[in-house]
């Protein structure tokens, strides 16, 4: 018999209002509370980042916010950005180097009320981060 957790917990919020999104491999979900009642009332959203993912082999983060926390009148905030690898002083790449987004550059930015739009930008972009080369050897 295989577990599913939507047999165990059906009623629970955190498995039955998740958004079906398409997550290919590499990717690492930091944070998600986003949640498909999200649609209709704005006003409940609070919590500084909503979703945040994170593809250490394409060096991509993506973060999404609600701006400003718990107001009707707020909205979804899609930002991505990316690490550069670090340089020798020759330019060559420090592959030992651990990730981090301290000198990261936002390749793309986004915002939107509509839960829909951004549940499609955020695929969208995970779909893209996952293939995009941003910088050579």
């Amino acid at each position: 018999m295989t577990f599913r957790f939507e047999d165990a917990y059906p009623t629970s919020p955190a498995f039955g209002e998740l958004p079906a999104l398409r997550i290919p491999s590499g990717w690492r979900i930091e944070w998600n509370s986003l949640r498909s009642s999200m649609e209709g009332d704005l006003a409940t959203i609070g919590g500084s980042t909503i979703y945040n993912a994170t593809n250490v082999g394409t060096r991509f983060n993506i973060d999404v916010t609600f701006e400003p926390e718990f107001d009707p009148e707020g909205s979804f905030f899609l930002r991505v950005a990316y690490a550069p690898w670090p340089r020798s002083e020759r330019g060559r790449r420090m592959k030992e180097q651990p990730l981090s987004f301290l000198d990261a550059v936002v390749v793309h930015s986004f915002h939107t009320r509509s839960y829909a739009a951004l549940v499609a930008e955020l695929e969208h972009w995970i779909a893209r981060c996952t293939v995009w080369t941003r910088e050579g050897s």
